[in-house]
């Protein structure tokens, strides 16, 4: 018993197998503290990665917010699918806790709850960890208003040209104005079954020839010339039958439609006037400088405002080309209306008698005529005693030997004679109560005016596409016109203010697009060339009118100053001002190979010289290709209206 006591004593003092016991009890801990260390690193490198796919998640799903169909139930479904799918481990649980959407600033939030399986920290009861990640995307929506400048010149007939035009605008209007489309046949697209029409996007159309149609029922509009007061509005007209006397007056143009019987302004305005409204490339005609109108007894700006044209009257005389050809000639030249008043003096001598009436001398009757080019034209006032204005008889001598001489005036309407070219052309009297003669747009007072209006910005996809496809090719071709008053429909200001303001929030597109090149005409020898310096007036009247400049009748330099106005008016429009980022400007060229007044490398260099950038000045190869080349923009249109 003593031994066992002994030996108890002896195992409670012996400490040789203390540290194994303690080390035992110590190992577990320090593995789940060396432990934690590799999950908390697993836990961190999963936590990246999941922060990184519900970055990714935002940024692909922020879009949708916009789209009514999209509920945040679809949202949350398709974000976790993202999540996990980026997050690569099938032991790791992940789920969208908390979504949050602003379609005002465009942010989508979304927040996770993940959870991860531990290795090491379950020895000491930890068995998962978790962790909370957020995210924000925000890429605010964009107002878009995007003006379609459309080439409605002649030669759009060839090749079916206009045909495939219409296609390609209608198709991208839809694409622009909906979420969905479907392409329906090859060359053809229209609104997919359900498909919602997308807000803030508007859309403009500006069809050109030589002029730009901004619509008869603006007649009224302030910005209209509607008193002559533009210093082009008395071009070409004159109301003295006397070229040498300079016409200082004032020319209404409505005025003159209004006199006539068959016929009304159809909305076509002339160019302003090239003089300087600002920096050395602004000038009325080439930007979008606000009309002044006159609010009496102050004239406003004249030069700011819009002449209504009026392709005047070519005389008989300059008006003949090839025989019995006839160029715009569309009135009389001496109609009743131009008939001139002049004053008929009737006198009458009678000799040796005592009196007038008893006189049986002889007689002598002379009749003159006074007024302006009465050549060789004899009184035709009545013997009448009722028609005489004046009738004076006076005598000399004295008793049976008296001479009597009677003196008679009456007011005579007669024909002026002897009128030169020009003088019969500027007569504004041959418009009072005329009946034009002629039966097509290729005469007349609005000759060349396109049959279409243009379209200010609009969000109506029918109104937008019923325009198009209204457009009719005839006319010259005038790019400077079509893009000046693209770049003004866009403005915010007058003459049409349905744009928003130049700021960051609203991107402006201008679209122009042309199937060829500025166009000058006329035809060296026949004698309205001659006299004018074209057989045509243009935006810019006539070459004689110098409003392109002293150039004459040189139709190279005429053209060529129609392109740098051109470019002018697209530099303009692209210039970043203040709070205006510009206007964003895409061109389309199509048979640039074939044009003939201008070098290919001329008119292709200008058309890029518009555009924003080289790679938006895009030159399809045939009439099939332009609905490939408008949707391509229209893509990338679309994708511009969310800005990151």
């Amino acid at each position: 018993m003593r031994g066992f006591v002994r030996l108890l004593e002896q195992f409670r003092s012996d400490e040789r197998g203390v540290f194994a016991i303690m080390f035992g009890l110590i190992a577990v801990v320090l593995i789940a503290v060396g432990g934690a260390t590799v999950d908390f690193v697993s836990l961190e490198q999963t936590r990246n990665r999941a922060q990184a796919a519900l970055d990714a998640a935002a940024l692909a799903l922020q879009p949708e917010i916009f789209n009514t169909k999209t509920t945040t139930d679809a949202i949350r479904t398709k974000a976790e699918a993202l999540l996990l799918d980026r997050i690569g481990g099938g032991d790791v649980i992940a789920s969208i806790s908390d979504i949050r959407v602003d379609t005002e600033t465009g942010s989508l939030f979304l927040q996770a709850q993940m959870t991860m399986p531990t290795l090491f920290v379950r020895l000491v009861g930890v068995e998962q960890m978790n962790a909370v990640i957020s995210t924000q995307a925000t890429r605010r929506r964009l107002k878009m208003e995007i003006v379609m400048a459309l080439d409605n010149s002649g030669s759009m007939l060839q090749e079916s040209r206009m045909t495939y035009l219409k296609q390609a605008a209608e198709c991208a209007t839809y694409i622009l104005m909906y979420d969905e489309v479907v392409h329906d046949t090859k060359d053809t697209c229209k609104p997919a079954p359900g498909a919602e029409l997308l807000e803030d996007v508007r859309i403009g159309i500006v069809p050109f020839t030589m002029y730009v149609n901004v619509g008869k029922g603006n007649a009224s509009q302030p910005w209209i010339d509607q008193l002559g007061i533009s210093p082009t509005a008395n071009d070409n007209f004159d109301d003295d039958d006397n070229d040498a006397t300079p016409f200082t007056g004032m020319v209404d143009r409505l005025a003159l439609y209004d006199g006539i019987t068959n016929d009304s302004w159809r909305g076509c305005v002339e160019a302003r006037p090239h003089v300087q409204s600002g920096g050395p490339t602004e000038f009325y005609d080439t930007d979008d400088f606000t009309p002044v109108p006159p609010n009496l007894p102050d004239r406003g700006v004249p030069e700011s405002l819009f002449v209504p044209l009026f392709a005047p009257d070519l005389s008989e005389s300059t008006a003949s080309l090839s025989g019995s050809t006839l160029l715009n000639n569309y009135t009389n030249d001496h109609p009743p209306s131009c008939n001139v008043t002049g004053e008929c003096t009737w006198t009458e001598t009678r000799r040796t008698c005592s009196s007038y009436s008893s006189c049986s001398g002889s007689t002598s009757n002379k009749y003159s005529l006074d007024g302006p080019h009465n050549g060789n034209l004899s009184c035709t006032c009545s013997n009448t005693a009722s028609t005489w204005k004046t009738d004076v008889i006076t005598s000399t001598g004295s008793g049976s030997r008296k001479t009597f001489t009677r003196v008679r005036t009456c007011d005579v309407s007669y024909k002026a004679q002897g009128l030169t070219p020009r003088e019969l052309q500027e007569r504004l009297c041959k418009y009072n109560g005329a009946t034009l003669n002629y039966t097509s747009g290729q005469k007349g007072p609005n000759v060349d005016c396109p049959a279409q209006a243009l379209l200010p910005l609009n969000d109506n996809p029918t109104t937008v596409v019923n325009t198009i496809k209204a457009m009719v090719a005839d006319g010259g071709t005038n790019i400077h016109e079509g893009t000046a008053w693209g770049y003004r429909v866009l403005s915010p200001t007058s003459p049409f203010i349905e744009g928003g303001p130049y700021d960051e929030a609203t991107n402006k597109v201008l679209i122009v697009m042309t199937d060829g090149e500025n166009t000058a005409y006329h035809q060296a020898g026949n004698k309205a060339t001659e006299l004018n310096g074209s057989e045509y007036h243009s935006a810019y009247a006539f070459p004689f009118n110098q409003r392109l400049g002293t150039m004459g009748s040189n139709k190279d330099a005429l053209v060529a100053e129609m392109n740098q106005r051109t470019i002018d008016t697209c530099a303009n429009a692209k210039a970043r001002k203040g709070s205006n980022p510009g206007l964003t400007i895409y061109t389309i060229g199509l048979a640039t190979d074939k044009v003939s007044q201008s070098p290919v490398s001329v008119v292709k260099a200008m058309l890029s010289s518009c555009a924003s950038d080289p790679n938006k000045a895009r030159f399809p190869p045939a009439p099939s290709d332009l609905k490939a080349v408008f949707q391509g923009i229209a893509d990338e249109l679309a994708a511009l209206r969310l800005d990151q």
